[in-house]
């Protein structure tokens, strides 16, 4: 491929194909089939929730990956089990980074009362909100007239 484009071309073909791969907001497989809702809602109330982790587990595992690694050899299996378990404990906080998430208390404009988690603190207390829940929910703030302005008994489904 070198010969075809020469390096600095191939450079320029990978720098294309991954921005065009990153621009586009593509939908994951698993989206397919699914049913989708779309309503808009004012926030009522906002509690900070946490994730569950799996940092403890994953350290039991890696230490006895460490003690399991060692048998045969003349290693020091106390040190091995804290290494490993320390490693593997270390990697899982990082690869599960931020559990604080958010649970949202809504209501709805057609008068249901709902409640969201999502990952971020995306709106404020009486703030209106579109909720998309398609497989995952998306939330996002909108105008406070948008809740006020959309009358829910004259929606046209002809669409």
């Amino acid at each position: 491929m070198t010969q075809l484009f020469g390096r600095p071309g191939l450079v320029l073909l990978c720098c294309l194909g991954l921005t065009a791969c990153a621009g586009r907001e593509a939908l994951p497989g698993s989206a397919r089939n699914q049913f989708v809702t779309e309503f808009y809602a004012y926030v009522n109330n906002i509690h900070e929730v946490q994730f569950d982790s799996h940092v403890e587990e994953n350290m039991a595992a890696g230490a006895i990956y460490g003690v399991v690694g060692t048998i045969g050899s003349h290693r020091n299996v106390v040190s091995a089990a804290i290494i490993s378990g320390g490693l593997f404990g270390l990697l899982t906080a990082i690869m599960e980074g931020d559990r604080t998430g958010y649970e949202y208390s809504l209501h709805a404009i057609d008068g249901d009362n709902v409640a969201v988690i999502v990952e971020d603190r995306l709106a404020e207390v009486g703030q209106c909100v579109r909720v998309r829940v398609a497989g995952d929910v998306r939330m996002q703030p909108v105008d406070s007239g948008i809740c006020a302005d959309i009358d829910v008994y004259s929606t046209d489904y002809s669409e």
